[in-house]
């Protein structure tokens, strides 16, 4: 069978193989050269944070979608003013959230570095592009709305969390990874939560992967201000107690983001307006989007 034509009809599943092929190729190679930590190293890793860019972009250019259409939605930014804010403030928030459950489950509250704030915007500018940011044209530039159409939203935001989080897999492994220190079953509830709030985000704005890659660098750069950073080493040990008090309390915040998410706009589109379509398909119409079952 033709390659494309395979691609074309096998396409979330084509998605997930070119996402992980081209990431986990990376992953080898640097696992393989046993690299320290660098910028080199980095870099690399940065690169094959591209897989679900590659991915993505391979399934719309085999499935002869509008490839352009589809990279423009990292250029969606005419959307209201709420939205920005959700998607640049929200992550302050919660980390600020997850302070305080960490302060309530026991934790010490040591607040320092405020004065490197003045470096957040370039922070998020770099990981926006090369940190995390990027990864959203794939997971919700393409795999949300492909989804979404036939399971509905939420069910499709913890699908693509799933995949997203395996995606993540080899981290865990490599040597210099920040996920190497990471409880594994809180970092896969985390990205799970984190996959409906970037859905709704997503949804919310006519499919901005804009705002979404913000959100997601946002919540990326701000964690190195989470004042649990600040406790976690006691002459030079890491307190594994912090470590995983500190986790739970980022996820605990998230979740309840998600249930209060679900409680406003309900599950089928975690949104009160028609959804965005797969970038292999036409828009459909608003009388169309209107005929769709609500929650």
């Amino acid at each position: 069978m033709d390659v494309r034509n395979w691609i074309s009809e096998h396409r979330f599943v084509s998605f997930v193989l070119v996402t992980y092929a081209f990431t986990w190729t990376f992953h080898a190679a640097l696992f393989r050269l046993d690299m320290p930590q660098s910028w080199t190293f980095s870099t690399l890793v940065g690169i094959g944070a591209y897989g679900p860019v590659v991915g993505a972009a391979v399934v719309v250019w085999a499935s002869g979608g509008d490839l352009r259409g589809w990279v423009m939605q990292a250029f969606r930014w005419r959307v209201s003013p709420v939205w920005w804010a959700v998607a640049l403030l929200l992550p302050a928030g919660i980390i600020v959230g997850a302070t305080g459950v960490f302060v309530l489950l026991g934790g010490d509250l040591v607040v320092t570095g405020l004065e490197t704030l003045v470096a957040y915007p370039f922070l998020l500018l770099y990981v926006l592009v090369i940190g995390g940011g990027q990864e959203e044209l794939g997971w919700r530039g393409f795999a949300q709305p492909h989804l979404q159409e036939r399971y509905g939203a939420f069910t499709a935001a913890l699908g693509v969390g799933l995949v997203w989080a395996g995606w993540h897999a080899p981290l865990f492994i490599l040597p210099g990874a920040t996920q190497g220190g990471f409880d594994a079953a809180l970092y896969v509830g985390g990205i799970l939560a984190e996959s409906v709030i970037l859905a709704w985000l997503y949804n919310n704005t006519g499919g901005s992967v804009l705002l979404a890659g913000l959100f997601h660098a946002g919540n990326n750069v701000a964690m190195n201000w989470y004042p649990v950073n600040n406790v976690l080493f006691v002459d030079g040990i890491r307190d594994e107690w912090v470590a995983s008090t500190g986790q739970l309390a980022a996820f605990v915040v998230l979740a309840l983001v998600v249930v209060g998410i679900v409680a406003v706009y309900g599950t089928r589109r975690l949104s009160h307006h028609a959804i965005p379509t797969p970038p292999l398909e036409e828009p459909r119409t608003p009388a169309t989007a209107r005929e769709r079952p609500s929650d």
